[in-house]
């Protein structure tokens, strides 16, 4: 039995997979400090390509806190468990689809942080921290300019953070203020990945970030009444 779990874990992804059930489970039942210290154990082995995406390691792991403070149930700490599983197949070199994967994960990590500061559980300048370094970890290792990561990922985090700010006062239902800022997040990344990629006046981004951002206003106006 032990020497077919040794070779059943030999199976990078298996193995993966088998870290984050572990960290799952862990964030359930035992203290927040132990998951925090398995976490980095599990990401750093190994160390290989660990730097390349330690800020959207860091992001998720706010996150993840974050969200089983507040929801501390099993689905909350799956959740958490299957979105490491992605980055580290990601950071790894698993998938074949690694960039679709990482949105995937940003995805979690905005929408939670932005959702996390809404509730009143994120403040404004970790909200913005947190989507710098998952922005500026995605644009350094999918786009042709990964010189110019850090300030794409910089305008992302503002214009995330100043619009959050801003629907705050409008003093609308969290879910409808967060799904408001996302969709002109999406936007923005969108248009982002286009101009990295020299494509932006050839594809229809500018049309649907300006779409996308019609609809958040529309909502977060609509939601005000």
């Amino acid at each position: 039995m032990v020497e077919k779990l040794k070779s059943v874990l030999k199976t990078p992804k298996l193995r993966s997979g088998a870290k984050a059930l572990v960290l799952a489970l862990s964030l359930y039942a035992l203290p927040l400090w132990v998951t925090g210290a398995l976490a980095f154990l599990f990401y750093f082995w190994p160390v290989t390509f660990s730097l390349g995406f330690m800020g959207t390691f860091i992001s998720l792991s706010i996150v993840s806190a974050v969200l089983f403070g507040a929801a501390p149930s099993f689905i909350t700490a799956l959740a958490a468990g299957v979105v490491f599983f992605l980055l580290l197949g990601i950071k790894n070199v698993l998938f074949l689809h690694r960039f679709s994967l990482f949105l995937l994960c940003l995805g979690f990590i905005v929408f939670s942080s932005v959702w996390g500061f809404f509730s009143g559980l994120v403040s404004l300048p970790v909200l913005a921290v947190m989507i710098f370094l998952a922005v500026r970890d995605g644009l350094a290792a999918f786009t042709p300019f990964p010189k110019k990561a850090s300030l794409f990922a910089a305008v992302s985090a503002l214009v995330v953070s100043e619009m959050s700010w801003a629907v705050f006062y409008l003093n609308i239902p969290d879910h409808w203020a967060t799904v408001s800022v996302i969709l002109v997040f999406i936007g923005v990344i969108f248009m982002t990945i286009e101009y990295l990629r020299g494509h932006l006046f050839k594809s229809e981004a500018p049309f649907w970030a300006t779409a996308l951002a019609v609809v958040a206003f529309a909502i977060a106006i609509i939601a005000s009444f």
